[in-house]
């Protein structure tokens, strides 16, 4: 099945808004068996939306944007007309968006009736999190998907995709995957040579992100699905979190709870993303003490006692800071596990014996103290972002 994507919106164009639909929705596509062989970008315009329907020839067209209620909103009509189908107003589809409105307390627009707007034979994707509904209907042998732009919205509709893609496609894909940390993809790659072809039925992709790589196996036989991770398990065990449903968090979070352990956490470079992680988990309460954000060497005294002499001899991004950190943590927090970062995100205040990137990490567990130092690449937030998963995976680690 030959497939499109179309992006549409100025915000996209103009690089305000990253297009993280594309990857999403081929990756989604992917693990069933469709590639996509073309993706473009266009403005809200009546003509751009003419010109790349007239050009492309893809069974499987795919738009996602310009559902939402304003006058440069015109994705719904636009494509609809351009096909020429029969359309009706969707009066269900029309109160449920009038009930969305009534929820907040928001008087609802003329302009949002057209977003009832369907093909006669189409399949509406009904929209939860928003005003947008999305669609699917099939002219001249053709497939064509109306998404909304916002991935949140979008998501759950992509889901609806894909059962009615294997539905009319009347071929089963198998598709599960590990969610790894601590490793990088080159690394793997290498440690993953000859494995691919061991596997020849099916299909394994490697998707890294920042500071974690997800491993996605997809075929039509179970058996050699089912074969290919529990080879890919045992290479790499120390690795792999969790499957692709996974957080890391989520992960740390059901280990301390398992266990019936308290974690509290000291932070300095990262400035709070590590509780902010473990405390997006629904649940974490239970397991959660507290968090303390000592970005100051003023901070590390006044909060946790942190001795004058370490920050004059080491400096307050050094291994001993850090061990005090989360020492004195323990001490004062009565917690099971107590984790430190200290480092230097960026793009100032790097030296030649402390560059950008270095990070510092104590951890205090069953009276242990330890210490790690990291070099992270990347920009402010990637550092940042890479220490706090790399702390998540120390209590990880610790817990197991």
């Amino acid at each position: 099945m030959k497939t499109a994507i179309i992006t549409v919106g100025k915000e996209v164009l103009t690089g305000k808004t990253t297009n993280t639909n594309l990857r999403t929705i081929a990756s989604r596509l992917n693990q069933i068996g469709i590639d996509v062989n073309r993706s473009f970008v266009i403005d809200d315009k009546l003509e751009e939306y003419h010109e790349i329907l007239d050009f492309i020839d893809e069974d499987l067209i795919i738009f996602t944007g310009g559902l939402g209620p304003t006058i440069d909103d015109i994705t719904r009509e636009t494509v609809i007309n351009y096909f020429g189908v029969d359309t009706y107003i969707n009066q269900d589809i029309l109160k449920g968006i009038k009930s969305y409105f009534d929820h907040i307390n928001v008087e609802m627009k003329d302009t949002n009736n057209k977003q009832a707007l369907f093909p006669k034979k189409s399949i509406i994707l009904d929209n939860k999190l928003g005003t947008a509904p999305g669609v699917i209907f099939n002219v001249n042998n053709k497939t064509i998907v109306l998404f909304p732009g916002p991935p949140h919205e979008m998501l759950p509709m992509l889901e609806e995709l894909i059962k009615y893609l294997e539905k009319v496609n009347e071929i089963k894909y198998f598709s599960k995957g590990f969610k790894l940390v601590g490793t990088g993809e080159s690394t793997m790659e290498k440690s993953l040579t000859g494995f691919y072809e061991l596997h020849p039925n099916v299909n394994i992709a490697p998707y890294a992100g920042i500071g974690e790589i997800k491993y996605i196996f997809t075929s039509i036989n179970k058996l050699d699905l089912e074969n290919a991770m529990n080879e890919f398990y045992k290479l790499f065990p120390k690795f792999v979190f969790g499957d692709l449903n996974d957080t890391l968090e989520g992960v740390v979070v059901k280990l301390l709870t398992d266990k019936k352990m308290i974690i509290s956490v000291v932070e300095s470079c990262t400035g709070g993303m590590l509780a902010s992680s473990i405390t997006n988990v629904s649940g974490s309460s239970s397991v959660f003490n507290e968090s303390i954000v000592t970005y100051s060497n003023e901070a590390k005294i006044k909060y946790l006692d942190i001795k004058l002499d370490t920050l004059n001899t080491y400096g307050a991004v050094s291994s001993e800071c850090a061990l005090e950190m989360s020492k004195k943590l323990f001490e004062k927090t009565n917690s099971d596990i107590t984790v430190s970062i200290t480092g230097i995100a960026g793009p100032t205040g790097g030296t030649k014996e402390k560059p950008i990137g270095l990070v510092y990490f104590g951890v205090t567990f069953k009276g242990e103290n330890k210490t790690y130092k990291k070099m992270f690449n990347g920009n402010r937030y990637m550092i940042r972002k890479r220490a706090t998963i790399f702390a998540l995976d120390l209590v990880r680690k610790e817990l197991l």
